[in-house]
């Protein structure tokens, strides 16, 4: 890893307070603590050498069709690279769940009224004291989405398991016997998502 020059750092600061404002109204979750502003906002201050955010976000724009410009999804991987490595979460597995979850659509909306990018639900919003309404934003929905996801990778035994929670719900994770939850057609779709994310890495660092 290796840090942004002084410049590029308040650039980065610049850009995501433009996509984010004060969205978050601060205070503690009863299970995860919402980041204070200024440290939300300094997430992704740091950039992997070895990774490729452009070319990333050319696929990602040719592939998903996505309503975001390419520009765009780069800076918002590398915000999600920051995400990743401040929740203590796979950087493709957040990028994997994504794409499984809405195929890169900000305006993803299901029939249960799930939103965004991570598709998140109106409880788990509540949850980290964030408006439904903002998971629009997608700096905001990574956000949330990364925080829960962290939180159920800590709670249940692998990720498996913490990938149907996350679908379903913690409570019907917890009565599923392993065989459901190895054949789970959500666990399929990201597992298959991850190790193609996965393979990238490895193929352009050969």
């Amino acid at each position: 890893m290796k840090k942004f020059t002084i410049l590029s750092v308040l650039s980065l600061i610049i850009m995501s307070s433009f996509y984010i404002g004060t969205k978050f109204s601060g205070g503690n979750s009863s299970t995860v603590q919402t980041p204070e502003p200024i440290k939300y906002n300094m997430i992704g201050c740091y950039l992997d050498e070895d990774r490729d955010y452009s070319q990333e976000a050319k696929e990602i724009q040719s592939i998903y069709k996505t309503n975001m410009s390419t520009s765009k999804i780069k800076h918002l991987l590398i915000y999600i690279d920051g995400l990743a490595e401040e929740y203590d979460v796979n950087y493709n597995l957040i990028k994997a769940v994504i794409t499984t979850e809405s195929s890169w659509n900000v305006k993803a909306r299901s029939r249960v009224k799930a939103l965004g990018l991570m598709q998140i639900m109106k409880a788990c919003a509540q949850d980290f004291k964030t408006p439904h309404s903002e998971m629009y934003d997608p700096y905001v929905n990574v956000t949330i989405g990364t925080m829960y996801l962290s939180k159920l990778l800590k709670q249940f035994p692998d990720v498996e398991t913490a990938l149907v929670a996350y679908n379903e719900g913690p409570r019907h994770a917890k009565k599923y016997k392993d065989e459901y939850i190895y054949n789970s057609n959500y666990v399929t779709k990201v597992t298959t998502h991850l190790i193609n994310y996965e393979a990238v890495i490895v193929a352009e660092n050969l």
